[in-house]
C-alpha cells in the first residue's frame, strides 16, 4: 500500500475554564498536554472569566470576588496558556460569560459602553499576551465551525446534533460543559461535531445535592496544510490525568 506523507496543523481547542471557578488539577493537566502536544494553534472557546458578581442570577455572597482580582486572575490563567504555547497562535472567543461584562454595562451604564478600555480585550492585556479575541464567539478554521456554543440539550451528544443540525456543517463548542462526539454523512458529505468537556468546578453551589452532568476535558485536532481533511479528538480529564499516545499525562 502506498502511504502518502501529508502536512498536518496540530490544534488544541481550551473549553470553558470559569475562573475563578476553575479546576487547577484538571487546567494543569490540560497544560501538560499542550506542552506534549506542542500545537500550532491553540483556540480558548469561551467563559474564561465567569463575571460571578455581574450575574443577574442570585448569587451565594461568600462566592463574590472582586472584580478586579477576578479579572487578574483570568490574565494570570491567559498567561499559562501563553507560556505553555509560546509559538502558538491562540484566539480567544467570548462566550455567554464574557457577555455579562457588556450586558451589565447595557442594564447599569449604558453611557460608558463606548469606552475602549472597559473592552474585555483591554481589560485582560490581550494584546501584551499576543492572543487574538473573536468577540463574536464563533469563527472558522480550514473550513470547520469554532464556537463556543449557544445550543443546550440535556445529554452528552444531543447538543453537539443541534449545533450540526444548526450549522450544517462539522464544527466544536464547548458551554454545555459536557464531553461527545457525533458523525453524519448525507448527500452532502461527512460532518462530525465535538462537544470540548470544561475545566471549571464540577460542583458549583447552585446544584447543591445534584451530581452535575458534566465532563472535565479538552480536544486536539490534526488538519491538512494542503486540503480540507481533518480529524478531532476529544479526551477526557478523569482524576487530573488524560491519556495520550499510550501514556498518563497529569498536570
Amino acid at each position: 500500500m502506498r502511504r502518502v506523507a501529508r502536512v498536518y496543523e496540530r490544534s488544541v481547542f481550551i473549553p470553558d475554564l470559569h475562573v475563578p471557578f476553575m479546576d487547577e488539577l484538571a487546567f494543569s493537566t490540560a497544560l501538560a498536554f499542550v506542552k506534549e502536544y506542542n500545537p500550532h494553534v491553540i483556540f480558548i472557546i469561551g467563559d474564561v472569566v465567569d463575571f460571578y458578581a455581574l450575574s443577574k442570577y442570585d448569587k451565594d455572597p461568600s462566592r463574590i470576588s472582586g472584580l478586579q482580582e477576578e479579572l487578574d486572575e483570568a490574565w494570570r490563567t491567559l498567561g499559562r496558556i501563553r507560556r505553555a504555547a509560546p509559538t502558538a497562535r491562540i484566539y480567544y472567543l467570548y462566550g455567554n460569560h464574557e457577555a455579562r461584562l457588556k450586558k451589565f454595562l447595557w442594564r447599569k451604564a449604558p453611557e460608558l459602553t463606548s469606552l475602549r478600555f472597559l473592552e474585555l480585550k483591554e481589560l485582560l492585556h490581550l494584546k501584551d499576551l499576543d492572543i487574538k479575541a473573536i468577540e463574536t464567539g464563533v469563527t472558522t478554521f480550514h473550513g470547520m465551525v469554532v464556537k463556543h456554543g449557544n445550543v443546550v440539550r440535556n445529554r452528552s451528544g444531543y447538543s453537539a446534533t443541534g449545533e450540526l443540525e444548526k450549522v450544517g456543517t462539522s464544527g466544536i463548542s464547548g458551554h454545555t460543559h459536557r464531553l461527545s462526539q457525533i458523525f453524519k454523512t448525507n448527500h452532502g458529505g461527512f460532518y462530525t461535531w465535538v462537544e470540548s468537556g470544561c475545566l471549571c468546578d464540577l460542583k458549583p453551589e447552585y446544584m447543591e445535592g445534584q451530581v452535575a452532568d458534566w465532563q472535565h476535558g479538552l480536544t486536539y485536532g490534526l488538519f491538512a496544510k494542503h486540503d480540507t481533511r481533518f480529524v478531532l479528538h476529544p479526551i477526557p480529564i478523569i482524576k487530573g490525568k488524560l491519556v495520550f499516545a499510550g501514556r498518563d499525562i497529569q498536570g
